[in-house]
């Protein structure tokens, strides 16, 4: 069975023409699906690299859509877009109908199943009327009963958070966590959240994950050598993949 690479970048970083490049060549190198945040207010579970890059790509990028639109145009695998319920409460069929429009796959909404819980499955079916796949998002702080219920129903895959932000190393067992969740998923199950050290990648995948959703460490190698250098990662990331497939 072929593991998944969930490749997030931020929408629109560093710059548009380095994000083209990373996310088609990251495509051509064995990206599965492709995850790009769109900047929310106040990104309250992603970590400090990926707010930075929101910070980054709001000073300069107000056309969001536009740009959404022409990677649909430049890359065929799935993309799903991560952001924040509580930005889109009020708009919700307004930006859901749009993202439908330009041919967006799916949504993930970090927050759904933490702060709209009692409300979770009817905005799972208002995506669903859309012609969108909602992607569930789950921690080790939600209840099991909840975790197996949301795997029921999540499209493409389960994502289950290990650490409690993006990028931010608190140790955890990874191993212990994904063979306790796998038990409980009745679906594909993708980790990331933190999981951008190489060596709990390899736990995962060894203790039962589908596969992986690898941002921050991306993102860091952008900053420190290049869009080159993240590409590789994504290289070397797939080519872990493959030894468990």
């Amino acid at each position: 069975m072929k593991r998944m690479l969930v490749t997030y970048m931020t929408l629109g970083y560093p710059n548009l023409d380095s994000f083209y490049e990373f996310v088609e060549k990251s495509v051509s190198l064995g990206t599965d699906i492709l995850e790009i945040g769109v900047p929310p207010k106040y990104a309250k579970y992603d970590g400090p690299v990926i707010r930075k890059s929101y910070k980054v790509v709001t000073e300069w990028l107000k056309d969001y859509y536009s740009v959404l639109a022409e990677v649909r145009k430049r890359v065929s695998v799935p993309i799903i877009i991560l952001t924040y319920l509580e930005d889109y409460i009020n708009q919700l069929d307004q930006f859901l109908g749009k993202l439908r429009e330009i041919g967006i796959d799916g949504i993930l909404f970090p927050d759904l199943l933490i702060d709209f819980v009692d409300d979770y499955l009817s905005y799972v079916n208002i995506i669903k009327k859309h012609g969108l796949k909602a992607v569930l998002f789950t921690a080790p702080s939600v209840p099991d009963t909840l975790i197996q219920e949301a795997s029921k129903i999540s499209d493409i895959f389960l994502y289950y958070g290990v650490r409690p932000t993006t990028g931010v190393i608190i140790p955890v067992s990874v191993d212990s966590l994904i063979i306790r969740v796998r038990n409980l998923v009745q679906n594909k199950l993708v980790v990331g959240f933190g999981l951008n050290d190489l060596n709990d990648l390899r736990k995962a995948l060894f203790a039962g994950a589908d596969g992986v959703a690898i941002g921050t460490a991306f993102i860091e190698e952008i900053e420190k050598n290049g869009i080159n250098s993240a590409l590789e990662l994504v290289k070397k990331i797939r080519g872990i993949l493959d030894e468990y497939s």
